[in-house]
This record gives C-alpha cells, structure tokens and sequence, in this order.
C-alpha cells in the first residue's frame, strides 16, 4: 500500500496514514480497535483500492492509545486524538468536503463516543462500526477477568491510574481502564446486549447521522451461548433507526479476515457511501 504519513498533532506527535485517492474531497477515516495500529486490518487494502473508485481516500491514524497503549489510556483520549485529526484536515485541506467515519471493534466505541458529545464537526456525513462488540460481555467468560477486577475495586480509591501487577495482566494496565472496559454503563460499554431501553436511549437518542452496522455472525469475541441472542440485539435495537442500515456477514470473523468475506462487506461500504 502506497501514500502519505503526516503529522496530524505535534504535542503528541501523531501521524496519519493516508492512501487511495489522495487529492479527494472526500475522505473515509478508520479507527482500529485494540493493539490495533497501521495496517493491522486485513481488509485495508482492498477497502483503500475500492473506495478510490469512488474518489475517496482512507486515512489511517494512529492515535496514543494505538497498539498496547491502550492500557493507560482512554476512549475520551480517543475522541480528543480524532477531534484533532478531523481539524487538521479542515483546516490544511481546504476542497474536503465530506468525512466518513468507520470504526472497527473498540473504535467502534470511539465513535459512538464522538457522536454523543455536542458539535460533532458538519463534515461527517455518515458513520460505519465494523464489529461493535461488547467488552464486558465478553470479557466477563474469562476466569482473568474476575481476578483483575477483585483488584481494580479494592484498590479503585487509593489510586485509579496504579496499574494492575503483571500477574493478572501482561500488558500495562490501569485500573481506570480495566474497570471501563469491563463496568457495566461505564462509557464504553455500548453494545452489551443487556442494556435496558432506558440505557439505550441514554446512549443513542441524539445520534442522528446515517450508520451501517456490520455484524460478523463468526465473531470470536462473542461468547457462543448468546450469539444469536446478540445478533438479533445488535439488529432489532442498535440498528433500528431509520437511518440505520445492518449488514451480517454470515461466516465473518472479528476482523473480516477472509476474503471472500471482505468482498462482500466492502460491496455494502460502496454502496452506503456512494
């Protein structure tokens, strides 16, 4: 894959990976979800290429939470790194017309959280969340799990940026972002299927913009015993605005890997976006 890697914000130094039809007007950003960095997608070659038929760029940046920075950072770190790159865009390319925003998995949160926050910016015309799945639901079926948050809630009071010991997780991580990932209402939870309508409506009411929901019915990070009960969630109650439009992908895994399958969800990308 060819194109340009900019410096998008300076106090950070973070940089964005820009491919696909470069002089556009229009631009599709895509924020990965956990570990996730450059090029970590399998599918961003082939969505850079097709999308460029349709005179968009793809715009891949890396934000401070990329890779296994995730552990001490936030998803309103997140938004403020996506906030940054969308004014950067505004303000040195002055023909861009129209931003789409596509999440995968835990960038799928980011983006719902952008979305709720007030003066999202009048370019983003259409959003796409590509495995929206729920943390805690999946977490909660690892024995880890309950360990580290025995830890999280006897030390939450004492200090929540202290990180959790190695033992009960390799990767650094703070206690503020284990119990995010894993409480229930905490602002990343969003997709869990046991949200009440209350809940929901607290999250999505004022969200209006036109989303696609891809759904991979082989998801791994969906726990087998309520699989179908989640996929008919993620149908009938996310997904059921008028402009909401869902997609499954029948033998998808989480990050769309197989080929045959990425053809077929990135036919449903043109078509939304086109």
């Amino acid at each position: 894959m060819y194109g340009n890697l900019f410096v998008y914000e300076k106090n950070f130094q973070l940089v964005a990976f820009e491919s696909g039809s470069l002089d556009s007007s229009q631009c599709l950003i895509i924020l990965g979800g956990l570990t996730d960095g450059l090029l970590s997608l399998p599918y961003v070659d082939n969505l850079s290429s097709s999308i460029q038929s349709k005179s968009y760029s793809l715009i891949q940046p890396l934000l401070r939470s990329s890779y296994f920075h995730y552990g001490w950072h936030s998803i309103d770190d997140d938004v403020q790194d996506l906030k940054s790159l969308i004014d950067y865009l505004n303000d040195h390319r002055k023909h861009l017309e129209s931003i789409v925003l596509m999440g995968h998995s835990t960038g799928c949160q980011d983006i719902v959280h952008y979305l709720r926050q007030q003066n999202i910016h009048p370019k983003i015309h259409r959003v796409i969340l590509q495995g929206p799945v729920s943390n805690r639901e999946y977490a909660s079926t690892l024995e880890s799990t309950k360990d580290q948050l025995n830890f999280c809630y006897r030390n939450r009071k004492t200090n929540s940026n202290e990180w959790l010991p190695r033992s009960l997780h390799q990767t650094p991580l703070t206690i503020q972002r284990c119990l995010s990932l894993n409480e229930r209402n905490s602002i990343e939870d969003l997709f869990s299927s046991d949200l009440t309508d209350e809940e929901l409506n607290n999250i999505y009411a004022n969200i209006h913009l036109p989303i696609l929901w891809i759904w991979s019915k082989q998801d791994h990070y969906v726990p087998d015993n309520i699989r179908e009960h989640v996929c008919h969630f993620v149908r009938s109650r996310l997904a059921n605005k008028p402009n909401s439009t869902f997609v499954l992908l029948e033998n998808a895994d989480h990050a769309v890997s197989q080929q045959q399958d990425q053809i077929s969800m990135i036919e449903h990308i043109i078509q939304f976006i086109s």
